[in-house]
């Protein structure tokens, strides 16, 4: 990497800089507010690191969020290096990933970016040697492509994985679907207000019921049952939420679904107990039931098994 060596010196309005170009990018979701606070406060004081391209346009290898701030600050003039357009994309991602490698670490979203450019721009072997084990990524095994897929998300879905509002399978199934489809998901997820948890069921469970049926998932979201529960506006969001899981769920699994509300039926005509539970079998795979009854005393137990013993009808 000698040619970091050979940089010259400018003084550079930010505006000019071509930030939304991404092939140096190492992203980063964190609040861009702390660094435009320490901009304002100091200036920059380690000068970013430009590419000039044939014709003129420079685009960031190193800086860029510095230079978001600067922008946002609305500063006309800062000092950058610029390096050579004969640098490769590969050399130079690869420095400013080894740069950042020296003052971060890296978030799930982060990371999934990252694997999917060195893949991109390296042999599997150097990725798997140089990168993977500072990244802690394991060289081998389904977590790879898994990563790499997440990788190719929209910045919105990656924000969202970066903060924690999706889970990491869930990113992965996003990435199977069309942007229209994660993007509308996202949306209605976000405005029930669900959470990191129930966002992964109803998302991997309209993405199977997709698969199994053919269709596309926004037909499943244009029923009417499923539009009047999102936009009714009289019921509170959470209780919209809710039904919105059940209506999901049942679509899902129709025959558990039918079974749950049969054993429920079912139970509404027992005598009441606080005291005593009733459970069916794992999955309704057959009749038999789970009769856990609470008590005040070991004698109490001892007089419940004695009856059950001599065969009374009546327990308590």
């Amino acid at each position: 990497m000698k040619w970091l060596a050979n940089t010259r010196t400018a003084l550079l309005d930010p505006h000019e800089i071509d930030l939304r170009d991404s092939a140096y990018c190492i992203p980063c979701f964190a609040d861009l507010a702390p660094l435009v606070k320490s901009i304002d406060s100091v200036g920059i004081l380690n000068p970013p690191l430009l590419q000039e391209l044939p014709g003129g346009r420079m685009i960031p290898v190193l800086g860029r969020r510095r230079l978001q701030a600067a922008v946002q600050l609305g500063i006309s003039q800062t000092e950058v290096k610029i390096v050579s357009d004969r640098i490769s994309e590969a050399e130079g991602f690869a420095v400013a990933l080894w740069d950042n490698f020296g003052h971060r670490t890296f978030d799930m979203a982060s990371t999934a970016v990252v694997v999917r450019r060195l893949l991109d721009l390296f042999p599997r072997d150097v990725v798997a040697g140089d990168f993977l084990a500072l990244l802690g990524v394991p060289a081998r095994g389904p977590r790879l492509e898994r990563l790499r897929a997440i990788g190719g998300l929209e910045e919105p879905v990656l924000q969202a994985l970066a903060l924690g509002r999706i889970q990491e399978k869930t990113a992965f199934v996003l990435s199977a679907l069309a942007s229209d489809e994660q993007h509308t998901l996202m949306k209605l997820t976000d405005a029930l207000g669900m959470n990191a948890n129930k966002r992964a069921k109803v998302i991997s469970h309209l993405a199977d019921l997709s698969v199994f049926h053919g269709k596309p998932i926004l037909e499943f979201l244009h029923v009417e049952e499923a539009r009047s529960i999102v936009h009714d506006e009289d019921i509170p969001r959470p209780e919209r939420a809710a039904r919105f899981r059940r209506l999901i769920r049942s679509w899902k699994f129709p025959e558990l679904v039918n079974s749950e509300q049969e054993f429920q039926e079912w139970l509404r005509g027992l005598p009441e107990s606080e005291r005593i539970v009733v459970r069916p079998a794992p999955g309704f795979e057959s009749r038999e039931c789970t009769v856990e009854i609470r008590t005040e005393s070991r004698e109490e137990v001892e007089r419940i098994l004695n009856r059950l013993t001599d065969g009374a009808a009546e327990v308590l």
